[in-house]
């Protein structure tokens, strides 16, 4: 029952927060969802990924303004300081937390992403990072 509770409780924090994958626009392959993030984030969750598979639990919280974490992040972690960020979902603005299961915990591993301010697009379910299109 709690962890019902729990997996309620995130799904409805990032409801109210705006965060999660997005869900993708009409021109991405597939409306596969993705995550919007500087490629220095996304390199920093794939070299400190040993921290990120010692959290326990699922989902895993990576943020990406708190990357390395000092230890494996926790939902309390994700939430300190965080009030409901309630707008309209800006498709060029950058995801703050990436919420992973085990399995896309793991493609971590098999990627490689040079630390850079361009903005990519992280799609965990396919284990894939393209260039994010320029804003319109």
């Amino acid at each position: 029952m709690r962890k019902q509770q729990a997996s309620w409780l995130v799904a409805v924090v990032l409801l109210l927060t705006g965060q999660g994958p997005h869900p993708g626009r009409a021109d991405d392959v597939a409306n596969a969802p993705h995550y919007r993030l500087r490629a220095s984030a996304l390199a920093c969750f794939v070299q400190h990924r040993e921290i990120y598979k010692a959290a326990s639990g699922e989902p895993i919280f990576l943020l990406a303004d708190q990357c390395p974490p000092k230890r494996p992040p926790s939902l309390l972690d994700a939430l300190t300081n965080e009030g409901p960020n309630v707008r309209l979902v800006d498709s060029a603005a950058l995801d703050r937390l990436v919420t992973l299961n085990r399995a896309q915990l793991v493609c971590l591993d098999r990627l490689s992403v040079a630390a850079s301010n361009a903005v990519v697009l992280f799609f965990p379910d396919a284990c894939r990072v393209e260039p994010a299109p320029a804003p319109r």
